[in-house]
């Protein structure tokens, strides 16, 4: 019953964490926190979010190098989220072999049981790098997107798409 009271409370008091401003519409992407979490805005309406980039490839569809940006920042967060997924998975699996052996009056790790929580260990680190490796693609998909057009700069023609990177030449 306490944990409920806490889940309540956290949605609760959660919500305050949100923000009001509706920002004019237009075709820049800008950031607005709602529900505790950074959210998308263009033209007027939601394009996804920060947590794993999602809606943001469409969002910035037009200007080649804010789409590999999003693509990327989108696979590496999504990559390290399954990661993190799986490497919990495998440490518990690990966890709960520990216990059965220490009902068995085992003290020492067997191999399997080193190997689990080991590579779970290692597969949740790997996960939050990917993570945290991503988190900059997406920002940098919203502000190249955004000075593209400032700049002026003319949408893509539509079809296959060559990668460049205006600023890897400077």
């Amino acid at each position: 019953m306490r944990g409920a009271r806490v889940v309540v409370l956290s949605l609760v008091f959660g919500q305050g964490c949100s923000s009001s401003y509706e920002p004019a519409r237009s075709p820049r992407i800008v950031t607005v926190v709602e529900g505790g979490q950074p959210t998308f805005v263009k033209d007027g309406e939601r394009v996804g979010n920060t947590t794993f980039g999602m809606g943001l490839v469409d969002a910035v569809q037009g200007n080649p190098e804010a789409e590999h940006h999003a693509t990327v920042g989108r696979n590496l967060t999504v990559g390290g989220f399954v990661l993190n997924v799986v490497g919990f998975g495998t440490a518990v699996g690990g966890l709960v072999a520990v216990a059965h052996d220490n009902a068995s009056s085992s003290n020492q790790l067997s191999t399997a049981e080193s190997a689990l929580l080991l590579g779970g260990a290692v597969a949740m680190l790997a996960g939050s790098v990917l993570i945290l490796c991503g988190q900059p693609h997406i920002y940098d998909a919203v502000n190249i997107y955004n000075d593209g057009l400032e700049s002026g700069a003319k949408p893509a023609p539509l079809g296959p798409r060559a990668h460049y990177s205006s600023r890897s030449s400077h």
